[in-house]
């Protein structure tokens, strides 16, 4: 039987929410309750907080923010292509359309995160902790998941082509809707995956397995 996937909770926004500008960011500073707006950034601080935010639109550009702490967060139509967000905790929060090209996620822990519709080519999240997490038609192609823990992780119809899975145990991961050819993973790995069968083909040579013509 199947495992049926925990339901994936949504950031707890208020209805109404005032703008708020972050424009000095500090290591250990704190923002709740807002939308934002405006571009963040070129910064570089540390365990920055924020909890209860729409980012709408928001460029952030040469930001470095590791050990930063999300909370209750909506990312919609943003920008964040080569940030730096390693080390950093996601809870509730959801990527709507957003562009996160060589975003580095490398050791954050993400919990009850979703992604939808998102550019992220060369993603890294290798060493990350992935509990609840949903891609759904996502571009992840080139992406590192190398040594991910990973628990309830949903990759819907996303494009995974050359994807680093090395370390990662997909058990009970569905890739029966992904879009790949070739993927970068062991055999141990793949225990417990869920495919289509037309990918059974290309999973055969990881078993060391020739078909003969």
């Amino acid at each position: 039987m199947k495992k049926k996937n925990r339901l994936i909770q949504k950031p707890d926004l208020p209805d109404q929410l005032a703008p708020i500008k972050i424009n000095k960011l500090t290591d250990q500073s704190f923002y709740e309750m807002g939308t934002v707006n405006e571009g963040i950034g070129p910064v570089h601080v540390e365990d920055v907080q924020f909890e209860q935010i729409h980012f709408k639109d928001v460029t952030f550009t040469d930001t470095e923010l590791p050990f930063s702490q999300w909370l209750d967060i909506i990312f919609d139509h943003c920008d964040l292509s080569g940030s730096q967000l390693n080390d950093a905790r996601f809870s509730r929060v959801e990527f709507r359309n957003c562009k996160l090209a060589g975003t580095d996620f490398d050791r954050a822990v993400m919990h009850d995160v979703t992604w939808t519709d998102c550019q992220a080519p060369y993603v890294l999240c290798s060493l990350t902790e992935l509990r609840d997490v949903q891609f759904e038609n996502c571009l992840l192609k080139g992406a590192n998941f190398i040594d991910a823990s990973q628990n309830n992780l949903q990759l819907g119809n996303s494009d995974i082509e050359d994807v680093q899975f090395t370390g990662t145990s997909l058990e009970n991961v569905d890739l029966s809707r992904c879009r790949f050819t070739h993927l970068h993973i062991e055999e141990a790995d793949l225990r417990g995956v869920v495919i289509a069968p037309e990918q059974a083909a290309g999973f055969i040579e990881v078993f060391g397995v020739k078909v003969k013509d």
